[in-house]
């Protein structure tokens, strides 16, 4: 994304902004549903305090028990239930529609109960009132003494009393007593035709008032359902608004905290992504400044910066040219440096192996042609001690004589005479003639050269001299078995050959050591092969390494120049039974 640095800026102030906006249209929102549920709960306490005056008349209808209470008992029951059968239906569905189903049911319920049981009191009333006239009726017969006799004043006036005390109290001991006096006029006067219609209604006021007292039962009962019904929906509303405020706290928190936590996250952030070009170049231009030329700035931020890290690194690109011009030409100043101090070192080694090869050969020549001489005139008779010693001195005069040969082509290195020579043939020649003189039999060689034919321009004796003592060498190391490839890879403008055996191989130490002259690692030889060898290849502007590992066999690269061939690969493979 291509930003600029206001562009950054403006992202970093808005999005604190917009958290802000964020938070304040939740709590808006939620702010607008605690006042919607703040209606309901006024809507809720209203059908309360209905409720609770719909009781109160209540009381007061059961107290008086006449039509003026009856009027504000059921106006005040009328009330309720059009509060809430006003209510309309989408704050039926929010508060609890079956809630307020149940609750205009109850009001339906209750206003049929508050009509029937004032019916029933107006029966009640005259009830009471024929209660009272039979009473009456029962006392003037009973005082003409036209009765039987079991039937006395006294008893007919504790009737009435407890008559009286049932009206009064109408609670169950008065409507025990009352009941078991009536039952023994039955016991008292069994045929007493003028007891019959006041023991009758008793018995009509006592179902009165059961049935009165059971639609009391009844009202009250579904009296305190409407209000405990609409105290619940009262207190479950007042519940849903703390519940909306206490959540909308959490909201006004989290927004708080939120913008607590992110405001200066994004702050750094946007100051970071301001800041980290500047600081990216600052780092990049210390390091260049501890001699680090390769690093660049990275071009990510198309802002103001752009255009610094595109100049800053087309600097650097102009400095780590010139800077690694430099250094070709130091490390070439190195190398010619270093082939110049060996190349007094070998010189002065040559000539000290020269003097040295050449008063030592006269002598040598001396010793060689008169242990030779001996070893013809000794015949027969001569004891065998003799005829060892003499072997012995020409052996080790041969092997003087070797030394001093390779002292001498060590001190000559003469410099290649150069023509055109075939590469396979060359190599393959050298290796029949190793097999012919050493213990080859199990050794596997293996020529991978990828053309028929590789022309080189070299000198053939001096190649044949190289290839002699690596093959020598390899063949040696693997004790006259196991396996010695030679690969040869033409390149462009170079060839290489590459010499591997499976041989032991050698130790770091030796191989960096293994080009020095009169370096070695056997019992017998100067350490002068490899050394010739080295010498060979440079002086044929070639480049000749070694790589080995203990336990893992050994590889020489020989790097030479020229090495244009047909590309197609065809493999010898020379064993000793083809050189036989």
């Amino acid at each position: 994304m291509r930003l600029k640095i206001w562009h950054k800026m403006i992202i970093g102030i808005s999005i604190p902004s917009l958290i802000v906006i964020f938070g304040g249209l939740l709590s808006y929102e939620y702010l607008n549903d605690v006042k919607k549920r703040q209606e309901f709960v006024q809507l809720a306490d209203k059908l309360t305090q209905q409720v609770l005056e719909v009781r109160r008349n209540e009381k007061n209808f059961l107290l008086h028990k006449d039509a003026a209470y009856y009027k504000f008992f059921q106006d005040a029951a009328d009330a309720a239930g059009n509060s809430a059968n006003n209510i309309s239906p989408e704050i039926v569905e929010e508060i609890g529609k079956e809630d307020f189903l149940q609750l205009r049911r109850s009001i339906q319920t209750y206003s049929g109960l508050i009509y029937e049981l004032y019916v029933n009191y107006q029966k009640e009333t005259d009830v009471v009132e024929k209660v009272r006239e039979e009473g009456r009726k029962l006392e003037t017969f009973v005082a003409t003494k036209k009765h039987a006799e079991e039937l006395s004043t006294s008893f007919i006036l504790h009737l009435r009393l407890l008559e009286k005390n049932y009206m009064l109290f109408r609670d169950k001991n008065s409507f025990n007593k009352l009941d078991s006096t009536v039952s023994q006029i039955k016991n008292l006067v069994p045929f007493c035709i003028e007891c019959t219609p006041y023991v009758k209604a008793v018995n009509n006021l006592f179902a009165a008032y059961s049935k009165n007292d059971l639609l009391i039962n009844d009202l009250q009962v579904i009296g305190s359902k409407l209000e405990e019904s609409t105290n619940k929906t009262a207190e479950s509303e007042r519940q849903k608004v703390n519940a909306f405020v206490s959540l909308t706290q959490r909201y006004l928190l989290l927004v708080l905290a939120l913008l607590c936590i992110s405001g200066p996250l994004i702050i750094y952030k946007t100051s970071s992504y301001i800041v980290a070009p500047i600081k990216r170049l600052a780092e990049i231009t210390r390091k260049i400044s501890e001699g680090n030329l390769t690093l660049r700035a990275p071009i990510r931020e198309h802002d103001e910066t752009y255009t610094l890290a595109l100049s800053f690194n087309t600097m650097l690109d102009h400095l780590q040219l010139t800077h690694e011009s430099l250094e070709k030409s130091l490390d070439l100043l190195r190398d010619k440096q270093a082939q110049l101090v060996e190349s007094k070192k070998l010189a002065s080694i040559g000539t000290l192996a020269s003097g040295v090869a050449h008063e030592l050969n006269n002598p040598l020549n001396n010793i060689y042609t008169t242990a030779q001489r001996l070893i013809k005139k000794s015949g027969q008779e001569c004891p065998v001690f003799i005829k060892t010693g003499l072997a012995d001195i020409f052996g080790q005069s041969m092997r003087v004589k070797k030394i001093v040969g390779d002292l001498l082509e060590f001190a000559r290195g003469r410099e290649p005479q150069l023509r055109e020579v075939e590469l396979n043939g060359l190599i393959t020649g050298v290796y029949r003639q190793l097999g012919n003189s050493m213990d080859a039999e199990n050794i596997k060689f293996t020529l991978d050269s990828r053309s028929e034919e590789i022309m080189i321009n070299a000198d053939p004796e001096q190649l044949e001299q190289v290839f002699i003592n690596l093959f020598a060498n390899a063949i040696d190391a693997m004790s006259g078995a196991g396996s010695l490839k030679v690969k040869i890879e033409a390149e462009k403008d170079s060839l290489r050959i590459i010499v591997s055996d499976t041989g032991p191989g050698m130790s770091r130490e030796t191989a960096e050591k293994i080009f020095e002259p009169f370096f070695t690692t056997k019992d017998k030889g100067t350490g002068l092969g490899l050394a010739i060898i080295f010498n060979i290849i440079q002086k044929h502007s070639g480049q000749i390494i070694v790589g080995s590992e203990e336990g893992k066999g050994t590889t020489f690269i020989i790097t030479l120049p020229g090495g244009q061939a047909a590309y197609r690969k065809n493999e010898y493979v020379i064993s000793k039974s083809d050189i036989d």
